[in-house]
């Protein structure tokens, strides 16, 4: 599994989606394949959209975005160690991703509207040891 995770950073760096090594060093840590636990772990290591949740005609409501796309935008964010940083839209890997960059001292908060995406980031984020992680169901606070 580590050797598909390093794999796929190694894509990432020749494709200049990871700039930073920070960013590298996260990609390298974080275990992509636990926050998909129904999925093959070879396609969980692809440089693709992992769906996570369908509606009941199938079509994708949730997924773990893409390794690529997740990395522009840690690139972008530009987020460094002690930030507090807010995801919105929680499947939990890319909180994972986050809390690596802010390290001890800084604290990540993730949101999303449906509590099953919630309770599945929730539970992968403390599998993996990220429980520091914030995870909030926005949806259950309104009204």
């Amino acid at each position: 599994m580590s050797e598909l995770r390093h794999q796929l950073v190694e894509q990432l760096r020749a494709d200049n989606h990871i700039r930073t090594a920070a960013v590298e060093r996260a990609f390298r840590t974080v275990p992509r394949h636990v926050f998909a636990p129904d999925v093959a772990v070879e396609a969980t290591y692809a440089n693709d959209i992992i769906p996570t949740r369908h509606a009941p005609g199938g079509r994708v409501i949730s997924s773990i975005s893409a390794p690529w796309l997740q990395a522009d935008m840690l690139e972008a964010a530009c987020i460094q160690r002690g930030h507090r940083v807010l995801e919105i839209g929680s499947g939990g890997y890319n909180a994972a991703l986050m809390a690596e960059l802010v390290g001890p001292t800084g604290h990540v908060t993730t949101l999303d509207i449906d509590p099953v995406v919630t309770d599945r980031a929730t539970r992968f984020l403390t599998e993996t040891g990220y429980d520091r992680c914030r995870v909030r169901d926005c949806m259950s606070t309104v009204g």
